[in-house]
């Protein structure tokens, strides 16, 4: 049988340059981001799954010899661990400052000293906020997030303008934009990006790196593993935003069906199954700079 009569194989259908990261690889590092990725964007945010479509190729990878998975998200480590679950992967939440593995966790030493602004700001801003319908406060620990998805239009600027009120009257914090979002960091240097970093620089070199995403907050994440690695930027209907990422798929429904070709394409990666490296919540905030 020739190359041309051969039946193709899952990497044939996956993007160029996922299928140029996969050529001549022994494993993977992949990350997956969880809202807009793994899981449909809602209205509540308490409502949101892991896509049940998504569920089995995520599992396959998760087990799957030489291929090292972590979820990172912006949502708190523990209800990201709680929506995920499953075994193995490494769980990076509040976009990296917590990092979870094997039940052990570990928070940015910087993020952890800011747990009592974080506090008081989202007090002060459920006082600030308390008469505009639809506008939700969420305290996550190390972060916070301000969502108003449901908000009236033209109540929007008052949502806005009372956060960046509130931050800048508070040391130490900082305010990142989303997607009907404002979120309220620790005012520390790290990100998706660096979460990456440190994950990557405790496992074999033989592992390139893949990232998975669809918001602004992943921007750091794809710039942080290319160009050797491949961003894979999931476009949203009604979204638009330039890219680093070296791949786009056509919106969330796209994601299940990638996987599945990936989990395909990893299937003969010739790597020991589990974790091949250093345990990744070894000092994690110290191995890449901050």
């Amino acid at each position: 049988m020739t190359a041309s009569d051969r039946p193709p194989s899952s990497a044939d259908s996956l993007p160029e340059g996922v299928r140029d990261l996969l050529s001549g690889a022994e494993g993977l590092l992949l990350g997956l981001d969880f809202d807009g990725t793994l899981a449909p964007i809602v209205d509540d945010p308490e409502a949101a799954t892991l896509a049940p479509a998504a569920r089995p190729a995520v599992e396959r990878l998760a087990t799957r010899p030489g291929v090292a998975l972590a979820v990172v998200s912006g949502r708190a480590l523990s209800d990201l661990e709680k929506r995920v679950g499953i075994d193995g992967v490494v769980y990076a939440g509040n976009h990296g400052l917590e990092l979870g593995y094997g039940g052990e966790r570990a928070v940015h030493p910087a993020a952890f000293d800011r747990l009592g602004e974080i506090d008081r700001l989202c007090a002060d801003l459920a006082d600030r906020l308390a008469d505009v319908p639809g506008c939700r406060i969420e305290n996550k620990g190390v972060t916070a997030t301000v969502h108003f998805r449901t908000v009236a239009g033209e109540a929007v600027p008052t949502v806005v303008d009372a956060v960046e009120r509130a931050v800048g009257e508070t040391e130490g914090v900082r305010m990142t934009e989303g997607d009907c979002i404002r979120e309220i960091r620790p005012a520390v240097a790290w990100d998706k990006g660096d979460a990456m970093r440190s994950i990557a620089s405790v496992l074999p070199d033989d592992r390139p790196a893949m990232y998975v995403g669809d918001d602004a907050t992943d921007e750091d994440a794809f710039a942080a593993i290319q160009p050797e690695g491949a961003g894979v930027h999931v476009a949203r209907e009604g979204t638009t935003f330039e890219t680093v990422a070296a791949c786009r798929l056509d919106g969330r429904a796209s994601v299940p069906p990638f996987l599945e070709l990936l989990a395909g394409a990893t299937a003969d990666f010739d790597a020991a199954p589990g974790w091949r490296g250093t345990d990744p919540l070894a000092d994690p905030f110290g191995r890449t700079e901050s």
